[in-house]
């Protein structure tokens, strides 16, 4: 049981640095000057809405295809208890 917690915590903290870094970099970036250090510790802001597109198009695909072989996999037991 301590691993799933330790898991967890992990993933929460992961969760929290990611959420703490877009929520600089697309509210806080705007009002810089181009010219501040700061500027380089974030991609340009383009991609702001090209990288979290791409990750719910990739995350909407592996639910498809999670969904999809579930579907096949039950019809195939239909099937089968069918012939027998």
């Amino acid at each position: 049981m301590a691993l799933d917690k330790l898991i967890g915590l992990a993933m929460l903290a992961v969760a929290a640095v990611v959420f703490t870094y877009y929520t600089a970099w697309v509210f806080v970036l705007p009002f810089v000057d181009e010219d501040n250090i700061l500027n380089s510790f974030f991609l340009p802001r383009e991609y702001a809405i090209k990288l979290p597109l791409l990750l719910l198009a990739i995350a909407g695909l592996g639910v498809g295809t999670f969904v999809g072989k579930v579907l096949v996999k039950n019809q195939q037991k239909k099937n089968s208890k069918k012939k027998a």
